[in-house]
């Protein structure tokens, strides 16, 4: 999903959001069901984006990677909604 590059931005944005946000849930309901600690899933989440741009790698210097802190921001949220509503 992520990888993929959305045909308007406003229209992509509100899309990709929502798929990312019930992907993540998915995740996260995963996560709970086998023990797995919401630092570990950061974890692979930033492993996983790095094997995402392993074809183009980002610079150091380009600073953080907004998307990225989004996604980990919008697990983490996912993750401890879950984990109130068992």
């Amino acid at each position: 999903m992520i990888r993929d590059e959305p045909q308007s931005e406003a229209e992509g944005m509100a899309h990709t959001g929502e798929d990312v946000r019930g992907a993540l849930r998915e995740l996260c309901d995963d996560a709970h069901r086998n023990h797995v600690r919401v630092e570990q899933l950061v974890i692979a989440i930033k492993q996983g984006w790095s094997s995402l741009h392993s074809e183009r790698p980002r610079a150091r210097s380009a600073g953080p990677d907004e998307l990225l802190n989004q996604v980990i921001t919008l697990c983490i949220d996912e993750y401890y909604a879950r984990a109130q509503k068992n």
